[in-house]
């Protein structure tokens, strides 16, 4: 295990809710995670984020669950314009773009979270960043959500979901030799 990796963490309240550090113990990690905020929030507050963090060797984004909960699908050209500005004044770090998760929402039609995430791995792979898709693993065999991995909003995250989730981060940390 490669101790004293540096990561950041960028989204949120799904990002924010979840203690990363207790997670990857061995690890610098940095929550910056903000509940309820959108793409075009993250954006805003990119400026504060590289002024006030070391660089970090890998940044895992997740955001734009906000702006589908608001039927706002219009995100890819803001949410790559926080990733050109990621990669301008981070450009050692390695940027996981992570795909959106699964909603149990009755006006959200999961089809258009596939559609943004297919949108995101295109901009990821454009952009030569990494893309983690989570997606798939809060879903079930029938092509819902997995249930047991959202609260009762459909939204946030049960343990389970954490649990599903940070497994994944820990895999691809794995593939790039920081975890044992």
């Amino acid at each position: 295990m490669k101790a004293g990796v540096r990561i950041l963490f960028l989204g949120d309240s799904l990002t924010e809710y979840f203690d990363w550090q207790d997670r990857f113990p061995a690890q610098t990690v940095t929550n910056a995670g903000v509940s309820g905020e959108t793409v075009q929030g993250l954006l805003r507050r990119l400026y504060a984020i590289v002024s006030n963090f070391e660089e970090p060797d890998f940044i895992f984004l997740m955001t734009g669950i906000n702006n589908v909960a608001m039927e706002d699908y219009g995100i890819i050209e803001s949410y790559e314009q926080a990733v050109l500005a990621l990669q301008r004044y981070f450009s050692k770090a390695e940027i996981v773009v992570q795909s959106l998760l699964p909603v149990i929402l009755s006006w959200v039609e999961n089809r258009e979270i596939v559609r943004l995430n297919s949108a995101l791995k295109e901009m990821a792979t454009a952009r030569h960043l990494t893309y983690l898709d989570v997606h798939r693993n809060f879903m079930d065999a029938t092509g819902r959500a997995k249930a047991s991995c959202l609260l009762d909003d459909g939204v946030h995250l049960s343990t389970e979901g954490y649990r599903v989730w940070s497994a994944r981060v820990e895999e691809f940390l794995r593939s790039r030799g920081v975890l044992t």
